[in-house]
């Protein structure tokens, strides 16, 4: 009897350029979040706890001042309409940080081929270097959280720079700032590899309980540590029943014999990551970065996480290696026109706690906010299914890279020299690092032309990745391996070959 673990069908080479544009946008939007939040209250800055939406209302309404107030500020003042920025970062608030996550895993799906995640040092590199130049950054400023940009009594308290771009925050928090996530990311790769080793079928579904014991374990230490969760031991309870329920879904996805639809698996563990993303009772508010506002990150950016690999990873594991996800809910598909509605995010701006992710007073609230982002998730993931995305240049992927850990040194530096509006610094920023990246991708191309010998007879064992059969590589961004991207490295079988040949 052969082992069902062994007899696992070959998956089938996985091209997914989509995955490319999608960390790229994400990048920018963050960079373009980081900007408005930067301190401004002028040129479409966002330095306040809520802002009203009332470009509509402002001249019916500006007998109202209530309208266009720049509410949370410590002195209020008529502002005119809101700006634009408050309702764009408004909507991609909601789905940015989980589909960037989701994005991530999916990645891994395309490159995972057993035993430990590969590139987890060079995502530390890569989060060393980032963090120290945030340092840097950091020391050249006055050092302290109540330094932001035009504030007079801050002037000359730093060694080059007067201000500081952290949102009133400390040191720990100036430090990391942008790099939380790839931190977060190295230990969700961590947390997350008994899935991998079950779905790649080079583990029984018992090592799930590993998973189950370190994440649960993992959440119950903040807990504790924390002062913010009024009843610690029912919210440890109610993530690990989710937590279970979970893990169980996955297992089921794994097995060879599936009694319903993948894509139903891929809906239960949607609703599972509402439940545990939305109803666990980390705490009533949550107003900084405190233990429970880590382990609501972590439950809810876990689950994303970790159905982008499921889901990836079932769209290659089919018969002869076909998409093994039929449609289930998209063979209706324009119901989703209501489903959108439903869940709309707000178009007024309200930080609810963090930038980062909000954490809104009423369940409900959360609930609804988080199934938006599913929805974006599983609209993207079909229409991806359906429709060829052309590569990514590789000029852009490696712009990316270098723009997430730049971007706040030349943020800074825009400011420092007078500019006041959001998107004139947000533009500037994105087109400086392609001015720098560009030459310096096309001398790199350059010079790997010139060392390739003409005629040169085609090996397949020992080609490079610039003309091998699975296209042009590109830096990935944040993922588990950076040799590989969003697509698999080449495993064609002996007949591709032959017949290329």
């Amino acid at each position: 009897r052969p082992d069902p673990v062994r007899a696992a069908p070959k998956l089938a080479p996985c091209r997914l350029d989509f995955l490319d544009w999608l960390r790229l946008l994400m990048v920018v939007a963050v960079v373009y979040a980081h900007t408005a939040l930067s301190g401004l209250t002028v040129g479409g800055g966002l330095d306040a706890q809520w802002l009203i939406d009332d470009r509509t209302l402002y001249y019916d309404a500006y007998n109202l001042p209530s309208h266009h107030l720049h509410a949370g500020a410590e002195n209020m003042h008529l502002a005119g309409p809101a700006p634009r920025s408050v309702r764009w970062i408004s909507i991609m608030r909601q789905w940015c940080l989980p589909l960037l996550f989701w994005v991530s895993g999916a990645a891994i799906a395309c490159s995972y081929k057993g035993g430990a995640p590969r590139g987890l040092p060079k995502l530390l590199l890569f989060s060393a270097i980032g963090m120290l130049m945030n340092a840097g950054l950091w020391f050249l400023s006055p050092q302290s959280p109540e330094c932001v940009v035009d504030m007079a009594e801050c002037e000359g308290k730093g060694i080059l720079f007067d201000f500081s771009i952290c949102g009133r925050a400390g040191v720990v928090f100036a430090v990391m700032f942008q790099m939380w996530y790839t931190l977060i990311l190295f230990a969700l790769t961590l947390f997350s590899w008994p899935i991998f080793a079950v779905l790649h079928s080079s583990a029984s579904s018992a090592v799930l309980v590993v998973q189950w014991g370190l994440s649960t374990g993992f959440v119950s230490v903040l807990l504790f540590l924390g002062s913010v969760c009024a009843n610690r031991v029912r919210a440890i309870l109610c993530y690990g029943l989710v937590e279970a329920a979970f893990l169980g879904v996955v297992a089921l996805d794994a097995s060879r014999q599936l009694p319903v639809p993948k894509r139903l698996l891929h809906y239960s563990m949607g609703g599972l990551l509402i439940l545990q993303f939305c109803t666990v009772p980390f705490a009533e508010e949550m107003k900084h970065v405190e233990p429970e506002y880590i382990c609501f990150m972590f439950a809810g950016f876990s689950k994303f996480f970790c159905m982008g690999y499921v889901m990836t990873h079932d769209r290659r594991g089919g018969p002869g290696g076909d998409d093994g996800v039929q449609p289930l809910l998209s063979a209706a598909w324009p119901l989703v026109l209501f489903l959108l509605t439903a869940v709309a995010p707000s178009t007024n701006w309200d930080v609810a706690g963090m930038l980062t992710y909000p954490y809104f007073f009423f369940v409900v609230d959360r609930c609804l906010y988080v199934a938006g982002a599913l929805v974006v998730v599983f609209v993207l993931d079909r229409v991806s299914r359906s429709l060829h995305c052309m590569p990514m240049p590789a000029v852009f992927g490696r712009a990316s890279l270098f723009l997430y850990v730049a971007h706040p040194w030349l943020i800074t530096a825009f400011l420092a020299v007078g500019l006041r509006s959001v998107m004139q610094i947000w533009l500037l920023t994105v087109a400086t690092v392609l001015a720098v990246i560009y030459p310096v991708e096309f001398a790199r191309r350059s010079w790997a032309e010139r060392q390739q010998l003409p005629k040169m007879p085609l090996d397949w064992d020992n080609m490079s990745p610039r003309t091998s059969f699975c296209g042009t590589p590109h830096a990935q961004l944040l993922s588990d391996d950076s040799d590989s991207g969003a697509r698999e490295s080449c495993s064609e079988s002996e007949s591709v070959k032959a017949a290329v040949r």
